[in-house]
């Protein structure tokens, strides 16, 4: 058996579904109650080329009382054809409430539209990371709606059941505070834990994230948690989503600049913390950031783009790392967190069969290991490929599941064991590559995993390779 190693990268990767996130409107016309129309009602993926997801609200008030318009829908679809045109994901919210809003649905209202929005939901789910569960309540965060549906547990099981019918089976929701998904599954009769083995089920309490719209805002995460010692361990909630969060997606984002989030009391040590224990998978690129908030005054991202983080103050406060990727010096906490929100997949190590007779077995054993704040949120399998002098490629799928790649749990072995028969003798590139699940994005490179790892890649037929050693059959 061949054996190879390689080093860890030091660089930004773009890849998706995780990562810093934009917040934009979609499915925006003229009849638009809320216009949505501070700086971030744009698109600024190339001028950001890391990001690759956007919390995308979609405003439904106007249709307080009516079906959603045709022109709404197709307003809707064309965002998402222009999602899927530039290799972007939406992490969606559905919404009717905002700040002078006097009218809001009521319960029969909301659950027409999502039984309305289900076939447009489903026909783009490739390109939907994760709908949040919105719907209620200022901006969907289940508080302070007009007609009070977040204090009636029998409205949210129905509005929350209703959502997760919507979503195809390997898609999830998320609500906004870890006490509203434990109140639903009381209401269930099933108020379980996520655990290893439940993880990824259809059961309810297995397919609900969470989203933290106050993190890091002042002693309470905004109203977050609510009980002593409220932001920290603990506090119940605080800690069930510390052992949850492996196996759900976790989102956030600070308050806008000036409402909280001093720099000060959010440093970005203290967020790289918080983001390792909590497992989040994205956070807001705009709130707090100069760049991209409503209000242009540098603050709590602009001060992490002027912080050093070391190695040591990692270790200090238990924030995983790879070692390789301090090797080209300092580095900003504004980096370090970019390039560890959700997973850093590395390849440390491979082993394969470098000479393979006719009717012999191509064997192959990579380590790949996870050094992000959670795993890969949604299924995803890993291939093996065959790369061959004319760029074809022969397929040698596996059932690795990416998710597996837990961050603390150190290397995960992805095996290969094919016959030789049916292969064309002649000299080819063993490599790996991590597609999206998806059929229409299967092909796209944008889509799929890039490693963490010092090794050529290549592209062909759609496909993102990365090169482990040269392999000869017959």
């Amino acid at each position: 058996m061949k054996k190879m190693t390689f080093s860890g990268s030091t660089g930004a990767l773009r890849n998706p579904e995780r990562g810093f996130r934009f917040e934009i409107g979609v499915g925006k016309i003229e009849s638009d109650l809320i216009k949505f129309g501070h700086v971030t009602d744009h698109w600024p993926f190339e001028r950001f080329p890391y990001v690759t997801i956007a919390q995308a609200y979609c405003y439904l008030t106007q249709y307080w009382n009516s079906e959603i318009a045709q022109e709404k829908l197709d307003a809707l679809q064309a965002d998402f054809d222009r999602a899927r045109a530039c290799g972007a994901k939406f992490l969606l919210r559905f919404a009717y409430e905002s700040d002078g809003i006097q009218n809001g649905p009521d319960l029969d209202r909301i659950l027409a539209h999502i039984k309305q929005l289900t076939p447009i939901v489903r026909k783009n789910a490739d390109v939907i990371y994760v709908l949040q569960c919105g719907w209620v309540g200022l901006w969907g965060e289940f508080h302070t709606s007009i007609h009070g549906h977040e204090k009636n547990p029998d409205a949210v099981a129905k509005i929350i059941s209703a959502t997760l019918e919507m979503l195809p089976e390997n898609r999830f929701t998320m609500m906004r505070r870890m006490q509203y998904k434990m109140d639903l599954l009381d209401t269930l009769g099933d108020n379980r834990e996520i655990t290893a083995e439940t993880a990824f089920s259809q059961a309810p309490h297995a397919r609900i994230g969470f989203f933290n719209d106050g993190t890091l805002a002042n002693y309470w995460d905004g109203g977050t948690f609510t009980e002593v010692p409220y932001a920290w361990r603990g506090n119940y909630e605080y800690d069930r989503i510390n052992r949850e969060g492996k196996y759900m997606p976790v989102d956030g984002e600070l308050f806008w600049t000036g409402q909280f989030n001093d720099p000060k009391d959010a440093p970005a040590i203290k967020a790289a913390e918080r983001f390792t224990y909590h497992h989040y998978s994205t956070f807001s690129h705009v709130h707090g950031f100069s760049g991209l908030d409503c209000n242009p005054q540098p603050w709590t991202i602009d001060s992490w783009m002027e912080q050093i983080i070391t190695p040591a103050a990692l270790e200090l406060n238990g924030v995983r790392f790879d070692p390789d990727y301090f090797a080209d010096g300092e580095r900003t906490g504004f980096e370090f967190i970019r390039d560890h929100l959700g997973y850093r997949i590395a390849m440390p190590a491979a082993e394969y069969t470098e000479t393979v007779p006719a009717d012999g077995e191509l064997k192959a054993n990579i380590s790949l290991q996870n050094y992000g704040f959670s795993t890969p949120v949604n299924r995803r399998k890993a291939e093996f490929a065959l790369l061959a002098a004319d760029s074809s490629v022969i397929e040698l799928p596996t059932d690795f599941d990416c998710r597996q790649l837990q961050p603390d749990e150190g290397c995960k072995t992805v095996s290969l064991s094919c016959s030789a028969n049916g292969i064309a003798a002649g000299e080819y590139t063993l490599c790996l590559c991590l597609p999206d699940e998806a059929e229409s994005l299967r092909y796209k490179p944008d889509y799929a995993i890039r490693l963490a790892s010092n090794m050529e890649t290549a592209e062909t037929g759609g496909r993102l390779l990365h090169k482990i050693g040269m392999v000869r059959i017959g």
